[in-house]
């Protein structure tokens, strides 16, 4: 980041140790980089919800596909590659 400003924001150690916590269960790889995609979604007038107590099992005809899809990728199926450089990899899509 070229031109950037820094927030300091006073909290407390367990709530900062619990969002980084969070954050990493997000996917994050720290509470920082959490903050500033909600900072600036909020700024875009963007809604992020990352409940992820809404995202639940696939139902039995997605497991079965991507299942299937597995077992055919193990298998070599639908398959081009192996590439050897990107561009052939590209140029294959």
């Amino acid at each position: 980041m070229s031109d950037t400003s820094t927030i300091h924001v006073p909290i407390e150690p367990e709530t900062r140790k619990k969002f980084t916590a969070k954050a990493k269960q997000l996917g994050f790889d720290s509470a920082q980089a959490y903050l500033r995609v909600v900072i600036k979604a909020v700024v875009d007038g963007r809604r992020i919800d990352f409940n992820l107590d809404d995202w639940g099992e696939p139902s039995n005809e997605a497991a079965e596909r991507l299942n299937k899809a597995g077992e055919e990728a193990k298998k070599g199926h639908n398959l081009s590659g192996p590439f050897k450089t990107v561009e052939d990899f590209m140029k294959d899509l």
